[in-house]
């Protein structure tokens, strides 16, 4: 079995020190699922985060809602090593739990959820897998309950597919050369580089950037069970796509 990429303390070091480098949109996608998350959660409540990596976006939601509590899930050990260390001044208002977006994360929540946010962490599954994933998404959250999903997607047309990879390519190299992407960093982005530009096209499996448009997820998520999906945000490659159980949300 290959190891999983993000289970080494340099990749997470250097993705949590220059996120919003390497990320044009980072915070502007926080933003957007911020803007958007229940009223709600001004009374408290659960939001949990799939694949909430070093838990910048709980820290965000916590500060912002202080009487929520919130579950940051991840696979990868040294990003959650990171979380922790981040959140411990929420005390048991944040948690964070080991696991793949694949497992049965759901069966260890101890109550349904308000909000499922995540960003740049579901694009790794395969097609069936998201599905799987939407569906235990659904069936998470309580009565009126949102998924907000920031992340990379790809547009319909290889050509245009292509350029949007190519330009973020070329971001990321900007950010190499001047020194804003630290070089601990360095030799994940030339694989990313390597994987999705120079190989373009070749087929992808789970753990790639298995990146669909919007409108396939937002029908995976009405086929999961949300009786409302929209795409409230977007800006090239990225967008912030939206399911509600409640339509009148």
């Amino acid at each position: 079995m290959t190891t999983y990429r993000w289970n080494t303390s340099d990749f997470a070091i250097g993705y949590d020190a220059a996120a919003d480098k390497i990320h044009p949109y980072y915070l502007e996608i926080q933003d957007a699922i911020l803007a958007r998350l229940p009223r709600e959660l001004d009374r408290g409540g659960l939001v949990i985060d799939l694949g909430g990596g070093s838990g910048r976006l709980v820290e965000r939601i916590l500060d912002a809602w202080p009487r929520a509590s919130a579950v940051v899930l991840d696979q990868s050990e040294p990003f959650l090593a990171l979380a922790e260390r981040r959140l411990a001044k929420f005390g048991s208002r944040a948690t964070c739990v080991l696991a793949r977006l694949q497992d049965d994360w759901k069966s260890q929540m101890s109550a349904p959820a308000v909000a499922i946010v995540s960003m740049s962490a579901i694009h790794h599954l395969e097609p069936a897998e998201k599905q799987t994933l939407y569906r235990q998404c659904a069936e998470a959250l309580g009565p009126g309950g949102v998924l907000m999903n920031g992340d990379e997607v790809r547009d319909a047309d290889d050509a245009k597919y292509l350029a949007e990879q190519q330009s973020w390519a070329n971001h990321m190299r900007r950010g190499m050369a001047d020194g804003s992407i630290g070089e601990v960093f360095h030799s994940a982005i030339h694989k990313w580089i390597d994987r999705n530009v120079t190989r373009f096209g070749e087929p992808k499996n789970s753990g790639d950037d298995c990146h669909e448009t919007i409108q396939a997820q937002l029908d995976y998520f009405r086929a999961a069970g949300f009786a409302g999906a929209d795409c409230p945000w977007q800006k090239g490659m990225w967008a912030v796509m939206r399911g509600n159980t409640n339509p009148k949300r």
